[in-house]
């Protein structure tokens, strides 16, 4: 493992924000993460820790720490019986080339999350999900190394916490992610719950899973902007969860506001449906940063914006719905 000094930051993040890390390294086994740690500790340095920087927006200014890159590989079957498959899984690999490995394993459950850009580690941190389907439901645990104590963790799917884009491992940056274990099924049902899904796939039956996967290259191909073209990080803002109260007050003034079941006593309402309808904020941009025309959760850097600028038109935002259905939006993009 090499520690590097001043190394752009814009260059490790999908949103292409950011001044310098001070101390720049890339981990590949959990001995180096254990050095890194080290090397942090021993000279008084914050440091963090990063897999493709794809929900992340970067500062300006220098990062006067150490940037650990998460860069552990390797996958294997573990174990099978006659209804599923246990499958490790490092931090460091692509989540889509996780979902290839196990597809071409005969596996399935979590196809739906096809073409997600990140790491199997930050997946499990941000507890990804997409068209009807959420990385929690498929993990049995989560192994890693505690920074504080310098040792082995392993937490059970139970003691993750995970609930809407959350888990135990955003709250506490400390516990750092190695290895992952996942629970798949060997038979494939397809979930084609979510409405896109079911139209593409409409009166058709003897479903593959590549045909889905391939469906749903389609319709994120449709609707979401190309991150290796235009800076983004995908959705900037999370779905409200709100009271039945509050949305039966807001339904009075916007009668067509869908909603989706959440927790007992609380519904999901879709955000892009209040920044295009209720808003009126589809396409809305300022200067380099817009909201992705297609589809209004998505800020879009169209090209040398800064974070100052970025974060500002999020707040710009955030004040606009607030202004209208007086609800706090809350961030889904962590901030370095």
């Amino acid at each position: 493992m090499k520690i590097k000094q001043n190394i752009r930051l814009s260059e490790y993040n999908t949103f292409k924000t950011g001044g310098n890390a001070k101390f720049f390294c890339e981990v590949k086994n959990e001995g180096e993460l254990i050095e890194a740690i080290k090397f942090a500790k021993n000279n008084n340095l914050k440091f963090i820790v990063i897999g493709n920087g794809s929900n992340l927006l970067i500062k300006d200014e220098d990062y006067l720490g150490l940037v650990i890159k998460m860069s552990i590989k390797g996958k294997d079957i573990d174990s099978k019986n006659d209804v599923y498959t246990i499958v490790s899984t490092c931090a460091g690999e692509s989540f889509d080339g996780f979902i290839s490995f196990v597809v071409s394993k005969g596996l399935s459950g979590i196809e739906n999350l096809w073409n997600i850009p990140g790491t199997v580690g930050a997946s499990v941190v941000q507890n990804i999900g997409a068209y009807g389907t959420e990385v929690k439901d498929y993990i049995v645990s989560v192994e890693g190394i505690d920074a504080d104590s310098l040792n082995k963790f392993i937490y059970k799917n139970e003691n993750c916490n995970f609930g809407y884009r959350e888990s135990t491992f955003k709250k506490n940056k400390n516990l750092i992610i190695t290895k992952v274990f996942f629970k798949l099924n060997n038979a494939f049902i397809p979930n084609l719950e979510y409405p896109a899904l079911k139209d593409y796939f409409l009166d058709k039956k003897n479903i593959s899973i590549k045909e889905v996967i391939k469906a749903i290259g389609k319709i994120r191909k449709n609707k979401l902007p190309d991150w290796k073209v235009l800076g983004t990080a995908g959705s900037f803002f999370k779905n409200p969860i709100i009271s039945e109260k509050e949305y039966s007050d807001i339904l009075l003034k916007y009668p067509s506001l869908p909603k989706y079941l959440a927790e007992t006593g609380f519904v999901k309402i879709p955000l892009g449906f209040v920044l295009d309808k209720i808003c009126g904020l589809k396409g809305f941009k300022i200067g380099k940063v817009g909201l992705y025309e297609k589809q209004s959760l998505i800020i879009v850097n169209y090209g040398g914006a800064s974070y100052f600028e970025i974060n500002n038109f999020a707040k710009i935002i955030e004040e606009k719905v607030y202004e209208k259905i007086k609800i706090k939006i809350e961030r889904e993009v962590e901030v370095i």
